[in-house]
């Protein structure tokens, strides 16, 4: 079966917003808890051309919602390595906020143990490092009432939906899936054999900064940790120093020449075209956003070295 045809088969699983015939890189990001794909998908229109967006769609929510949700990490990795090798044959950049964070990092883990492509690089957001335990007490079982207030302290579901208990009463099962795997799941303390780099809220306050420098510990590649204005969700409050930051990272990886056989990044010539133009992206974004607003830069040919340090 060819390529193409995988993909179609595994369109339930991947989003491509703006689909590519041979994309130069593939940002795969995977959804938050209670989140979905649509998060991502107006990310697509502020990459640089040669940047395919795929977003990960998970069971029990937007076009999945009629399909339960996986409330632990192994069955729900599992399902994922078998459709994964349909979006990782060009190099890629993985992202996941909080908890797609730690299920794309078990997710790189295990293509990792299979001899699987690399990402070029890793991209964990607003999320403890893997191998931490949570700082707060687990969520997933509370009583309906202490689950719906701490779901209002996290400031992610909008209060229309919290005050709609119909609604909420919908959403509930998928939350509670969701947060039991947050509060389970911990990594083994292997580190990926590719760069990490970490986005966090300087106003999350249940990812400490002790918290955050874990990733260090999770990387033989180098870590480098960028700290956004914000709470947990910083990335839908501050969405414009988030692409900047993923555009910088996106120039980075551009410097890497990826190949199946080792997935390790080599020099590459054509690498300040890719860089240029996420620059360019992020800079062009910048002029519809209000004075003030700071998004990271880049310069070609020095983006790589830095995070690989």
């Amino acid at each position: 079966m060819n390529r193409g045809n995988l993909l179609t088969m595994n369109s339930r699983w991947f989003i491509r917003p703006r689909p590519r015939q041979a994309p130069s890189l593939r940002l795969i990001c995977f959804p938050y808890a209670g989140g979905n794909a649509g998060t991502y998908v107006p990310w697509a229109a502020h990459l640089p051309p040669g940047v395919e967006l795929v977003a990960v769609q998970l069971p029990g929510r937007g076009t999945r919602l009629d399909e339960l949700p996986f409330s632990d990490m192994e069955p729900l990795v599992h399902e994922l390595l078998a459709v994964f090798p349909a979006v990782i044959d060009r190099p890629y950049v993985l992202f996941g906020h909080s908890l797609g964070s730690r299920v794309a990092f078990e997710l790189a883990l295990r293509c990792q143990r299979r001899g699987w492509p690399l990402p070029v690089c890793f991209i964990a957001s607003g999320s403890r490092a893997a191998h931490l335990a949570e700082a707060s007490a687990p969520l997933h079982d509370l009583p309906e009432a202490e689950f719906i207030e701490k779901l209002r302290e996290l400031n992610g579901t909008p209060a229309e939906v919290l005050e709609n208990l119909e609604l909420i009463q919908l959403l509930t099962p998928l939350l509670r899936a969701d947060f039991r795997i947050a509060d389970l799941y911990r990594a083994d303390g292997t580190p990926l054999g590719c760069p990490i780099a970490v986005l966090a809220g300087t106003e999350d306050e249940d990812v400490t900064p002790q918290l955050v420098e874990g990733w260090r510990d999770l990387t033989t590649a180098g870590c480098e940790i960028h700290w956004i204005p914000g709470g947990h969700f910083f990335i839908e409050r501050n969405r414009a120093q988030v692409l900047g930051k993923i555009n910088t990272i996106l120039a980075q990886a551009s410097e890497a020449r990826w190949t199946p056989a080792t997935a390790r990044p080599e020099g590459s010539a054509a690498a300040a075209k890719l860089a240029s133009q996420a620059i360019a992206a992020a800079e062009e974004q910048a002029m519809d956003l209000p004075p003030g607003t700071v998004l990271a830069q880049a310069t070609p040919g020095k983006c790589w070295s830095k995070i690989r340090r």
